[in-house]
């Protein structure tokens, strides 16, 4: 199982598009579980599949580049 980091920016997007920091909310936005975030605002890896999924989604929120901080 490969875990990349996701690029600081993309994680301070992800915090200005969050609209609570439950597993609900989470979930309906981003895809991802409260346990997730944390680890994401953390710093620390994620599934590659876990951080395709956030980047789609961060890109549909926000176009523009986006990318993983291990590329």
């Amino acid at each position: 199982m490969k875990l990349v980091q996701l690029d600081p920016e993309a994680v301070a997007l992800m915090q200005r598009h969050l609209d609570g920091r439950t597993d609900e909310r989470l979930n309906a936005r981003f895809g991802i579980s409260y346990n997730t975030w944390r680890k994401v605002a953390a710093g620390q890896g994620v599934r590659s599949s876990v951080a395709d999924r956030l980047l789609a989604r961060l890109s549909s929120l926000d176009p523009g580049p986006r990318r993983c901080a291990n590329d």
